[in-house]
């Protein structure tokens, strides 16, 4: 996620991996079968979940991440932080909750419970066990009230913002089911790949942006039934509105659309989503979905990624837009396509998501950014937030091995998770050269698309390589390196 509007305009101005058990052959994988109907402020859904148990263990019970039950009154932990509140709920704080109604399977109805720190978590107890390389099918009937906030979830003025629309099975690791709580600094996810069959009945009026690839419409009176698939995805999301208009672009074999309502420009927008796919692919690897939405939307942030799909805050400075885009696009390779824990190591998505800006801006020149430009105002920057902080703290910590409840805040984990490795990634780059460079995030995104790395694997790819970085990298991590 972009954390704040424009961030390099900002500061030009001032022996595991987690989750081996990600997308296989289909044979192997895990399904998503969703239908949604959405009226009012009101979602109806039913999500059957063909779940694969590629772990090694034999499990009893399946744990989802309720995600949408943030919103409701009484959440222990708001999904919005203090400093956007205002802008979050332009008409008034309200809220929205999820409801579970029935879990079944089989037909038969299955024990379950709302749960977690903060009722975030679904708990399913299963009939019988599933064994390792066995399935078993689950179905869940939810209904969500949707709350009026500008956010990842909820109904604003010209859009309604659908992610996290279903109950998300929850990543299992070494630990087991890891729950994921909705903190409102950075992104509080954690999930595993999946395929997905997901359908969403609206009024016809309104055009779609989503994640998945279209198979067919079906017109029902004043309702449309949309349908999509997606495969190897760790998520799902739809933004909808009857005012978009939108553009196309088949130029790279990927079919991108940007859909707007208020761009007097679009096909800026869209240039920077076609410039970084090309240089992506080049640098790192083949996108990994056929098709690509860009979505201007209210958005409280910058904008937000999901799968094959990314809001674009309406309320950017003009000049910050497109690299709005690319910050987005890029974490279709980190995060969407190699994923890791957002909660526990988010700097590993952002800062990989944000270095990948500064490469765009190399070998853009049209521009105007440079590279050296770049990291020489993101040092002071850094630099300045350390001593801001220590002189509010007594001392810093630069550590970015930190879970988002350890950070006091946006400005904290945006200098740690952003800031830092991109200054961490430069120089890494200056010390083993461009081409060892570019050559292991390669091998990084070759080796862990579709599946859940940790810091470790990322330092590990490079000392496969013979470069001797693990100091390096753990002087970084661990805040001991001096900038």
């Amino acid at each position: 996620m972009k954390k704040i509007a424009s961030l390099f305009l900002v500061v030009l101005t001032v022996f595991f991996s987690f989750g081996f058990y990600g997308c296989g052959e289909k044979d192997t994988a895990t399904l998503y079968d969703i239908s949604i109907k959405l009226s009012d402020k009101r979602i109806e859904g039913v999500m059957t979940i063909d779940f694969y148990n590629d772990t090694d263990n034999a499990l009893g019970e399946l744990k989802f991440n309720l995600h949408a039950n943030a919103f409701r009154n009484g959440a222990k932990y708001s999904p919005i932080s203090s400093q956007y509140l205002s802008k979050a709920y332009p008409n008034g704080i309200n809220y929205g909750e999820m409801l579970i109604n029935s879990v079944t399977s089989n037909g038969e109805n299955l024990e379950y419970s709302v749960c977690g720190v903060d009722e975030n978590i679904l708990s399913v107890a299963l009939a019988n066990e599933v064994f390792p390389e066995e399935r078993v099918s689950v179905t869940v009937c939810y209904t969500i009230t949707l709350a009026n906030v500008v956010a990842r979830t909820g109904i604003n003025e010209h859009t309604i913002n659908l992610a996290n629309f279903y109950p998300i099975l929850c990543a299992i690791d070494e630990n087991g089911f890891y729950e994921c709580v909705y903190y409102s600094s950075g992104d509080p996810y954690y999930s595993e790949c999946a395929d997905y069959n997901v359908s969403i009945t609206l009024d016809k009026d309104y055009t779609v942006a989503s994640s998945g690839k279209f198979i067919k419409r079906e017109n029902q009176g004043t309702l449309a039934k949309i349908t999509y698939e997606l495969k190897n995805a760790r998520s799902f999301a739809f933004v909808v509105s009857d005012k978009f208009e939108s553009i196309t672009d088949n130029s790279t074999g990927i079919e991108i659309i940007y859909y707007f309502y208020e761009d007097e420009n679009p096909l800026l927008a869209m240039q920077a989503a076609v410039k970084s796919i090309k240089l992506f692919e080049e640098k790192f690897g083949e996108y990994p979905y056929p098709t690509y939405s860009v979505v201007q939307t209210e958005f409280v942030q910058g904008g937000m990624e999901f799968p094959a799909l990314v809001m674009i805050s309406d309320s950017l400075e003009k000049e910050a837009y497109a690299e709005v885009v690319v910050h987005e696009t890029a974490h279709q390779w980190w995060q969407t396509a190699v994923g890791n824990n957002e909660i526990e190591s988010g700097f590993l998505d952002e800062g990989l998501a944000e270095y990948s800006v500064i490469t765009f801006y190399e070998y853009y020149p049209e521009y105007n950014l440079t590279r050296e430009q770049i990291i020489e105002s993101s040092e002071k920057t850094y630099k300045t937030f350390c001593s801001v902080y220590d002189k509010l703290f007594g001392e810093v910590d630069t550590s970015m091995t930190r879970g988002l409840y350890e950070f006091k805040g946006e400005y904290e984990y945006v200098n740690i998770a952003y800031i830092k490795p991109c200054i961490m990634f430069d120089n890494l780059r200056k010390t083993i050269g461009d081409e060892s460079f570019f050559k292991g995030l390669k091998k990084y995104y070759e080796e862990y698309k579709f599946k859940n790395a940790k810091p470790d694997d990322l330092v590990g790819i490079f000392e496969k390589m013979g470069k001797d970085t693990n100091g390096f990298f753990n002087s970084f991590f661990e805040g001991k390196d001096i900038i």
